[in-house]
């Protein structure tokens, strides 16, 4: 699980950068565009039950 998070992390660390060069580029070129704030999704830090991952070890084996 902690290896999706940091994937996961590490993706929107890569999007935020791009972000930045993106408005560097325009800004060099004497453009800008506004660019909104992405809607942020809570998720919530609370533990899940047990069963909600029963035989997930087994996903996708036949």
């Amino acid at each position: 699980m902690k290896r999706i998070v940091n994937s996961a992390e590490r993706i929107q660390n890569d999007i935020d950068r791009l972000h930045i060069d993106a408005e560097e580029f325009e800004m060099s070129r004497g453009l800008h565009r506004h660019v909104p704030a992405a809607e942020k999704i809570p998720v919530p830090d609370t533990e899940y039950d047990t069963n909600f991952w029963h035989g997930i070890d087994d996903e996708g084996l036949r």
